[in-house]
């Protein structure tokens, strides 16, 4: 193996936050206070997502836009009692805090750039979350009994808490993996919290770390969001964008794209074998379609990794047989973002001996168990690779679930069922839900939230499902496929649990999903 060839080392922290925990420093960001009884009211006027309707404690992702429509930033808004905390990458183009001030006129508010006074950390990995709870009290000093300090449970939700000792803001984000958490402290605490966390066994991450963590999320740094990109064309709708809320700013441009139904470019992840860097040209048929935003050598893919804006329908519609891709005149490949586990060969090796278009079956051989001789030959396997999977839980009201019906050939009788269905083209997990549930449904999510992930049949089976909570639903016609035939039924919530429990329903990932988002909710971890 030539020097140019041997894969990079794994940067410091990277397999803690895919596998336990790990923590870092963030560096600077944007922190922008707006306080004042018309707080709320003022900054809905100039984003992509409706924060009207988010309570005390609750957040969201958006856009901040101008009059055309192109976006500024992409932020994160929680809403506090005394009005909204926006959160940001550093190094944005402008002052989110001066754009809002220059359309400030009589408002009773007051807007305050905090950057320099707030330091940032993120807590991620599958143990992130009981590695904090180790360490959280309430502020203001030990709690009473009936009060236990809980963390964040749902994605942007944030709490005042003491951590360590020193009074922070945390954030249930999923900015480099589904488990993670931005931790928000005054700049003067910053080095005892770090001093203290240096003190236990949590991997301190490398910035690379974090950074790679955030290309294999498909999470867009301001690198990736050139000039005159569009909200739509980076595929955060379904979390940044309402398409119900009142008027704001480029509010025309994003109606119009969404009833066209399509963006000229998306932001789609891309794959080599040699590296390359932000900035690198990416061609199809040798025309130039994009660039690279950021690029990292990603461990899991075991190959180079980046995110760049491309001309959708030279990639989509005309397809990859036809006009292959490259970066930098290199052969490249897409990827769907975040990486999921997928079609990845469960041994590395294999034959296999039969493929369809949506699956195929690799033969393999199965380790040896401890004491088994060398020479014994292995036992062989047929295990059936799929690419994946979502399923959406769809609901039109606090009682009330959208079920489909459908006629399954392979059981020879109609299944009440979850909309649901392959990960079958390059997209995220959170747009393949929207689009199978309008597809199937004809309902369109104002709000999509990820639940969990499962195996469906990990016997034989290696397809990964991943469940989906959908909200805020807008009503409209179906997508079906030529000849296919799908019935929704709502169903009451109440009746639909019970029907998974006597057997009316038995399709497994319905009752999976239908029972999963139910403890949830019962446990007050989604806010439907």
């Amino acid at each position: 193996m030539t020097a140019a060839n041997i894969p990079p080392a794994t940067p410091a922290g990277y397999e803690q936050l895919l596998r336990s925990v790990a923590w870092a420093e963030l560096g600077p960001r944007t922190s922008i206070l707006v306080q004042g009884r018309d707080a709320v009211r003022f900054v809905d006027n100039f984003v992509t997502a409706a924060l009207s309707g988010l309570e005390s404690g609750q957040g969201s992702e958006a856009f901040f836009t101008d009059a055309r429509g192109w976006v500024l930033a992409l932020a994160t808004i929680l809403r506090t009692e005394e009005g909204l905390l926006i959160d940001a990458d550093g190094g944005l183009p402008l002052s989110l805090a001066g754009h809002l001030s220059h359309y400030l006129i009589r408002e009773q508010i007051e807007i305050v750039d905090a950057s320099a006074d707030t330091a940032c950390l993120i807590v991620a990995g599958p143990d992130a979350e009981a590695w904090l709870a180790d360490r959280i009290a309430l502020k203001g000093g030990r709690e009473p009994a009936s009060e236990i300090p809980r963390l964040p449970s749902r994605l942007f939700d944030h709490a005042a808490l003491i951590v360590d000792g020193v009074p922070a803001v945390l954030v249930r984000v999923d900015w480099v993996g589904p488990v993670a958490f931005l931790v928000r402290v005054a700049a003067s605490d910053l080095v005892r919290l770090t001093g203290a966390w240096r003190a236990t066994a949590a991997r301190e991450a490398d910035p690379l770390a974090i950074e790679t963590a955030r290309i294999e999320q498909g999470r867009p740094a301001p690198s990736d969001i050139p000039e005159k990109t569009l909200p739509q064309e980076l595929g955060r709708d379904a979390r940044a964008i309402s398409f119900t809320k009142g008027c704001y700013l480029g509010q025309e441009t994003v109606a119009r794209i969404d009833a066209l139904g399509h963006v000229n470019r998306r932001l789609m992840g891309l794959t080599a074998g040699t590296a390359f860097a932000p900035s690198a040209r990416v061609t199809a048929g040798g025309d130039l379609i994009g660039t690279i935003g950021s690029a990292c050598w990603s461990p899991r893919l075991r190959g180079h990794l980046g995110v760049g804006l491309l001309q959708a329908k030279r990639v989509v519609d005309r397809g990859l047989e036809k006009e292959p891709l490259a970066i930098e005149g290199l052969p490249a490949g897409l990827v769907a973002l975040p990486l999921v586990e997928s079609l990845t060969e469960p041994s590395g090796e294999g034959e296999i001996v039969f493929e369809t278009r949506r699956f195929r079956v690799r033969r393999v051989a199965e380790a040896r168990s401890a004491g088994v001789a060398a020479t014994t030959p292995p036992r062989m396997r047929d295990v059936i690779e799929h690419p994946g999977s979502v399923v959406v839980v769809p609901m039109v009201s606090a009682a009330e679930v959208c079920l489909i019906e459908v006629i399954r050939v392979a059981v020879g009788r109609p299944l009440l069922e979850l909309p649901a269905g392959t990960l079958d083209r390059v997209e995220s997990l959170a747009e393949a839900a929207a689009r199978e549930l309008a597809e199937e449904t004809g309902y369109r999510a104002g709000r999509i939230e990820q639940i969990a992930s499962f195996w469906m049949s990990p016997g034989i089976l290696r397809e990964r499902m991943h469940l989906f909570l959908a909200a805020d639903l807008a009503a409209g016609p179906q997508a079906l496929e030529p000849g296919e035939v799908i019935t929704t039924r709502l169903v009451g919530w109440d009746e639909a649990i019970a029907m998974c429990l006597d057997g009316r329903i038995d399709d497994a990932k319905t009752v999976a999903g239908l029972l999963l988002v139910d403890a949830r909710r019962r446990a007050g971890q989604t806010a439907t």
